[in-house]
């Protein structure tokens, strides 16, 4: 029976392995740094879409609130008057430590009161930030914040969000053009 001759098995060289392991390790660092940033990204769209949800229910409370008025009054009167809803007592949560670093899931009565009834906001889910509404003045002095903030690492370091309305010269009020952002990646 004639033999087979096989040639001989090659193995890796250990710059072949070295070269090997340093790419997949940069590979999976970049896919960390991806993941990270992305996780990041849908936190802070939470509080940026809360906060503007938030300011637009208020212009929507400002600009029907002289719809209350009593019977004769003139328009131009009636406008002078319209306002935001009032400030809020606390914010939701009301401790800062139930968004640090973790997500916080309030209850339905914690929206239950004023101004959260009066903007039409609530948030049924877990919440990654605390949530407060400011307001002061009327007519057309008048002016209102949202604001949410949370510490999303629990390192101490906060972001914050917040987004204005205020009334034009016609008395109508609208959100500002842009969310503020403070620290948003802390």
């Amino acid at each position: 029976m004639p033999s087979v001759r096989r040639a001989p098995q090659r193995g890796y060289t250990l710059a072949e392995l070295l070269t090997t392991i340093g790419f997949v390790s940069i590979l999976g660092a970049l896919a960390m740094y991806g993941v990270a940033r992305w996780l990041r990204h849908s936190k802070t769209s939470e509080a940026v879409g809360s906060v503007t949800t938030i300011a637009q229910g208020a212009c929507a409370y400002y600009n029907s609130s002289d719809a209350n008025q009593p019977a004769g009054t003139k328009i131009d009167m009636a406008k002078a008057m319209r306002h935001f809803p009032p400030t809020s007592r606390a914010s939701v949560p009301a401790n800062d430590d139930d968004v640090r670093g973790k997500r916080f899931q309030s209850a339905i009565g914690d929206w239950s009161t004023s101004p959260w009834i009066e903007v039409g906001f609530k948030l049924p889910t877990a919440q990654y930030y605390a949530y407060s509404f400011e307001s002061s003045g009327s007519g057309p002095s008048a002016q209102a914040q949202a604001v949410a903030h949370g510490d999303l690492d629990g390192n101490g370091v906060k972001s914050t969000f917040r987004a204005t309305a205020a009334p034009d010269d016609s008395f109508v009020a609208t959100v500002g053009k842009q969310i503020e952002q403070i620290d948003p990646d802390e």
